[in-house]
């Protein structure tokens, strides 16, 4: 029996992976502001994500996401839901990211930046003009102990 890939996006895997920030904007169609948290990004597509974040999020539609993240030196801010979670360790879940993107302007930067990253990824792991994460972010975002606010 053979598995269908529902991805319609070229997905693309991080060695290194981004450091992006992220907030709760709604809950059950309610606006909602919570604090920024720190999360990586692990892999990424023009459809969504790919993250890892100490925080235990519910796996609800209903919940719709900000992120923030820099490529190629501009910042792209856009929305996401929950599709999938796993639990990696007592302190580290792992969420499949599918983008709500409105804007089709948006999506064709993302699209734009994304070809650029995969082109320029052929030659190094790391970009300065991209929120990789350090060593220290990573450290940082693996010993968060976090609240939803």
């Amino acid at each position: 029996m053979s598995h269908l890939n529902k991805r319609s996006s070229f997905r693309m895997h991080l060695q290194i992976p981004l450091s992006a920030l992220f907030k709760i904007i709604g809950f059950r169609n309610q606006a909602a502001d919570t604090k920024q948290s720190k999360i990586m990004i692990k892999d990424i597509s023009a459809g969504g994500l790919r993250i890892h974040t100490p925080l235990n999020l519910p796996v609800d539609l209903n919940l719709l996401l900000e992120f923030t993240f820099l490529l190629f030196h501009e910042e792209m801010k856009i929305l996401g839901v929950i599709k999938r979670k796993m639990t990696l360790s007592n302190s580290l879940y792992e969420y499949g990211i599918a983008f709500s993107i409105a804007d089709p302007l948006i999506e064709q930067q993302l699209i734009r930046h994304l070809i650029q990253l995969s082109t320029r990824l052929k030659q190094t792991n790391l970009l300065a003009s991209c929120s990789f994460c350090s060593d220290e972010d990573m450290a940082d975002i693996l010993s968060a102990k976090y609240e939803l606010t």
